[in-house]
């Protein structure tokens, strides 16, 4: 027997003060935005604050370092790829560290995300594949091989190629990709197509 409590939920406000939205006619990624934001904390400090926590192993990985490894992986996603506005990306792996930095390497470049469930079957991904049209792939190998030929190929995370394009020296601030975006643009997660 199932006993269940239903609530009347009323509107909730957040504990947290109201952002300011930027002026809609001011050139900015979403991705940029949210770092803009990021770093106007009175308490931030990059190189002691911990961005991201992998649960399973205890890796911990600085604000400074997060930072870094996003513009050097658009820089080089950028450069390497010819990775655009309006792209798309198809995003195949499990839970860790690297995805949140992908995700906004990529927003950065306003590029579509399309992730999916890795225990997908082949058939459930070709579906997706098709229904999202991506340029490039990003998986590891243990899901790589369930996807098809892509225009830009597939990138393994957790490869030597990956780690390097996280760690090439950038020079300049963060977004300094230099990517023309409007507000309008499209750079979004897309999920469960």
């Amino acid at each position: 027997m199932c006993s269940c409590i239903y609530l009347k939920v009323p509107n909730t406000q957040s504990l947290r003060p109201p952002v300011p939205l930027p002026p809609t006619n001011l050139p900015i990624s979403a991705a940029q935005y949210a770092f803009s934001i990021l770093t106007k904390g009175v308490s931030f400090s990059p190189d002691s604050t911990i961005a991201l926590i992998d649960s399973s192993t205890g890796t911990r990985l600085l604000y400074s370092d997060f930072l870094a490894q996003i513009e050097a992986l658009a820089t080089s996603l950028r450069n390497q790829y010819g990775l655009k506005s309006r792209d798309v990306a198809f995003v195949l792996s499990p839970t860790s560290l690297h995805v949140p930095i992908l995700y906004l390497a990529l927003l950065s470049l306003c590029v579509i995300v399309s992730p999916a469930n890795p225990t997908s079957t082949v058939s459930e991904l070709s579906r997706l594949v098709s229904l999202s049209k991506p340029v490039i792939a990003f998986a590891t190998s243990d899901t790589a091989d369930k996807l098809p030929s892509l225009h830009h190929g597939t990138i393994l995370l957790y490869s030597t190629h990956f780690y390097y394009m996280l760690t090439i020296p950038v020079t300049g601030k963060l977004n300094q990709v230099e990517v023309p975006v409007q507000q309008n643009d499209t750079a979004v997660i897309l999920d469960k197509i």
